[in-house]
């Protein structure tokens, strides 16, 4: 049953991929709703159970929340109001999309594959201290590539940014709290 749950996560991760790349009212609306910051506090936040997964060693887990993170951008609905550096800065992450495999892309493809990996499996190695430096550098290079991508409303990223690697460092130092009083009984 498990590969049975392996196959249709995974299915379903690449048919979404396929879709937002190859239908343009579907990437449209998505990007549409992105506009909503509710979407860009949600994908930070959803590295808690993306490391939770990994950190019990569920694949099935860790496949559910990146299919999570990648259909985040669409949960919530699109807002009145939009403030200009979310659009500016989504105009930019929008044409970076729609960019294909540009120089660009082929460093950021790699390195958000490289961050996903390592976070995995620093939890998956259940190394909390490796798992808040991964997350802490990956928090990092978001704010530094949209600072230097887009120097104007590059900045609209940072308390999100800082914010996941926060929650996610709280969330690590409350687990090492308790691993520290468990191994001491």
């Amino acid at each position: 049953m498990s590969r049975i749950v392996t196959i249709a996560l995974t299915t379903s991760i690449g048919v979404f991929l396929f879709v937002f790349f190859t239908n343009d009212a579907f990437f449209d609306w998505a990007f549409a709703r992105h506009q909503n910051t509710l979407s860009w506090a949600a994908r930070p936040l959803l590295l808690l159970p993306y490391g939770y997964f990994a950190f019990r060693r569920s694949l099935n887990g860790v496949l559910a929340t990146v299919l999570a993170i990648l259909t985040s951008m669409f949960w919530f609905p699109e807002p009145n109001s939009v403030d200009p550096q979310v659009t500016e800065f989504l105009a930019l992450e929008r044409e970076r999309l729609e960019a294909g495999f540009d120089a660009g892309n082929l460093v950021a493809i790699p390195a958000v594959l490289f961050f996903l990996i390592g976070l995995a499996a620093a939890f998956w190695r259940r190394s909390l201290i490796w798992a808040a430096m991964v997350a802490l550098s990956g928090a990092v290079a978001k704010v530094v590539w949209s600072l230097v991508v887009a120097p104007g409303s590059g900045g609209a990223i940072i308390p999100f940014a800082v914010g996941g690697a926060l929650a996610l460092c709280i969330g690590l130092w409350i687990v090492s709290r308790r691993r520290g009083r468990s191994e001491a009984i």
